[in-house]
């Protein structure tokens, strides 16, 4: 992780560099051919011309360099994903001018981050706020910081390219990427310490509300729904469909694999499949072990374990 978020240059916050294109500089040599011509013919309307358009590349030049100022970058909340896939990033670019900014183009710094074409902001308007979300080429897994953001410009007349570096705050997970062959492993019998009426896991109930039905003399009182008894002046209540036939366990050591990461993705494809299955399940790891639970914020609990696990990131 360390070793693609340094950068050999150092950027300064907010200054743009700016260069002529390559037809800027073939505009830039017709201009010093025509000036050249009117110098030696002595013809003043020849070197008006070329005049004119020295001052057209001088215009453009500022237009370009202002369409950068004053726009900065904000990050959103990156949604985990896996890794060795595209990375999706959401960001907001906020234009603080006072004047719109047109042909805006996002990309990473770093070139090994770059997938296919840079993301293009087509028009942002004054104090406009603007979400993007810019694609990079598959990472591997852990916990990664948002890489330095370049944007770029050429806009009005492609004469030059003027760009900045901005950094953005923050980091996302890159869970092991899904993969295997092998069956999901239930639990054994001697793992399945549950209480009759509910296991929690992270203050997470193991079973989940079914439906109401009318108050028996033998039914327990701690489940009569008083909110219903409120409203209607009826005693109903709560019946639960229990989970607990659909308890797995998903241990580091129940895969038969020498490679650490095959390791990791057979049972990032487990998690994905006891999910599925709206199963309770538990993760076992050499260096810790989460206990069973159920639901979408035990499985990136247990996702996010398998993408820090070694150190990654």
């Amino acid at each position: 992780m360390k070793e693609w978020t340094r950068c050999p240059l150092r950027i300064k916050k907010n200054r743009i560099y700016i260069i002529p294109t390559k037809n800027g500089l073939i505009f830039i040599g017709g201009i010093v051919a025509i000036i050249a011509t009117g110098v030696v013919y002595n013809n003043n309307l020849v070197l008006l011309l070329g005049f004119f358009l020295f001052s057209i590349f001088i215009i453009s030049m500022l237009g370009t360099y202002q369409n950068l100022r004053h726009l900065t970058l904000e990050a959103m909340p990156v949604p985990d994903q896996h890794a060795k896939e595209p990375t999706s990033l959401p960001l907001k670019i906020i234009n603080k001018g006072r004047s719109q900014r047109q042909m805006i183009d996002l990309s990473p710094w770093r070139k090994e981050l770059k997938f296919g074409q840079p993301f293009q902001l087509e028009e942002i308007r004054s104090d406009q706020q603007i979400v993007c979300h810019l694609v990079l080429a598959p990472m591997t897994r852990g916990v990664h910081y948002i890489p330095r953001i370049s944007l770029s410009t050429v806009y009005p007349l492609g004469l030059f390219c003027a760009w900045t570096v901005l950094d953005v705050e923050g980091e996302f997970f890159l869970y092991p990427k899904p993969l295997g062959n092998l069956p999901l492993r239930l639990a054994e019998k001697e793992n399945k310490i549950f209480n009759s009426e509910m296991i929690t896991s992270g203050h997470q109930s193991i079973d989940e509300f079914f439906e109401h039905k009318k108050f028996q003399r033998s039914e327990n009182f701690r489940r009569i729904d008083w909110k219903i008894f409120s409203r209607r002046g009826k005693l109903m209540v709560k019946s639960y469909e229990s989970k607990t036939d659909k308890c797995f366990s998903v241990r580091f050591y129940d895969v038969p694999c020498c490679n650490e990461e095959e390791v990791l993705s057979q049972l990032s494809q487990w998690l994905s499949q006891a999910r599925e299955r709206e199963g309770v399940f538990e993760l076992v790891l050499p260096n810790c072990k989460i206990p069973f639970g159920f639901g979408t914020q035990h499985y990136q609990k247990c996702q996010r374990e398998l993408a820090r696990y070694g150190g990654a990131g």
